[in-house]
C-alpha cells in the first residue's frame, strides 16, 4: 500500500492508510500513514467494537487534513485494541498415557501434536474447512522438517520451492493446525490470547522460533528470508 499511495500522490490524488508494520511504512515513507499495534489482520481493532473502529478511521483520515509540508507522516495510535477473553478450558478430551523419551524438542513436538489431533480432527469435523496443507505434507512430517531445520538439516528445494519457501509453509501449516486445533475446544478465546498462548506456551511456538534462531546462521539465503516471515516481528 505504501508503494501505491506514491503512484497515487504523484497523479495528485492525496492518500491515507493505516500501518500494522511500522519499519515498513518507515523505510517506505508513504505520504501518511497511522500505525496501529494490532495483530496482523484486525486493522481496525477488536471485532464488533464499532466505536473503536470509528476512532481509528477517523485518525487515518485526519492524516488528510495536516499540512502537505509535514508529508510523510508517520503517526502512532495512542490507543491498543482489547485483548478480549482470555483461553479457558484449555483441555484434551482424551488423556495420553506418559511417554517415555529424551525430551528433545522433536519428540515434545510430536507429544504436542498427539494432544492436540482430536481437537483439530473434531474441529475439521465442524467446519468442514482449513487452511492447513500449503506444504503438502502431514501434520507428522512438518514437525519433522521443523525439528530437523532447528539441527540444521534442510529439506531438498525442489523445481518449484526454494529450501526457504518448503519450511515457510511447513511453518505456516504448523501454525495452522495447532491453533485450528485450539480454536475447536471450548472457551472462547480471542485473537490476542491466542497469539500469547501459541507464542509463549505451545512447543509448536518454540519449535518455530528455535527454527528461526538457526536460520540466522544458516548457509541457505532463501531459508534465512523466509524465516523472518514466520516470527512476529516483536520477538525476532
Amino acid at each position: 500500500m505504501g508503494g501505491l499511495s506514491h503512484y497515487l500522490e504523484s497523479e495528485g490524488l492525496a492518500t491515507t492508510q493505516i500501518s500494522l508494520i511500522r519499519q515498513h511504512s518507515a523505510a517506505m515513507k508513504p505520504p501518511r500513514a497511522l500505525w496501529v499495534s494490532f495483530i496482523l489482520g484486525r486493522p481496525l481493532g477488536q471485532p464488533n467494537d464499532a466505536a473503536f473502529q470509528r476512532r481509528v478511521l477517523q485518525g487515518a483520515l485526519g492524516l488528510l487534513e495536516r499540512p502537505v509540508e509535514e508529508v510523510p507522516i508517520l503517526m502512532d495510535y495512542p490507543e491498543d485494541a482489547d485483548g478480549g477473553v482470555e483461553l479457558d478450558g484449555m483441555a484434551c478430551p482424551v488423556n495420553y498415557a506418559p511417554i517415555e523419551h529424551d525430551g528433545s524438542l522433536a519428540n515434545r513436538l510430536g507429544d504436542e501434536i498427539a494432544s492436540l489431533a482430536t481437537w483439530y480432527d473434531l474441529g475439521l469435523e465442524r467446519t468442514g474447512r482449513t487452511v492447513f496443507g500449503g506444504a503438502g505434507m502431514t501434520i507428522g512430517e512438518v514437525a519433522d522438517a521443523l525439528a530437523a531445520a532447528v539441527d540444521g538439516t534442510l529439506p531438498t528445494s525442489t523445481e518449484d520451492l526454494s529450501v526457504g519457501n518448503i519450511l515457510r509453509l511447513a511453518g505456516e501449516d504448523l501454525k495452522a493446525w495447532v491453533t485450528e486445533a485450539a480454536g475447536a475446544q471450548p472457551g472462547e478465546m480471542s485473537a490476542y490470547a491466542l497469539k500469547a498462548w501459541f507464542w509463549e506456551q505451545t512447543v509448536a511456538g518454540e519449535t518455530l522460533l528455535a527454527a528461526y534462531r538457526a536460520s540466522t546462521t544458516s548457509s541457505d539465503k532463501s531459508w534465512q528470508d523466509q524465516a523472518r516471515v514466520l516470527i512476529p516481528a516483536e520477538l525476532r
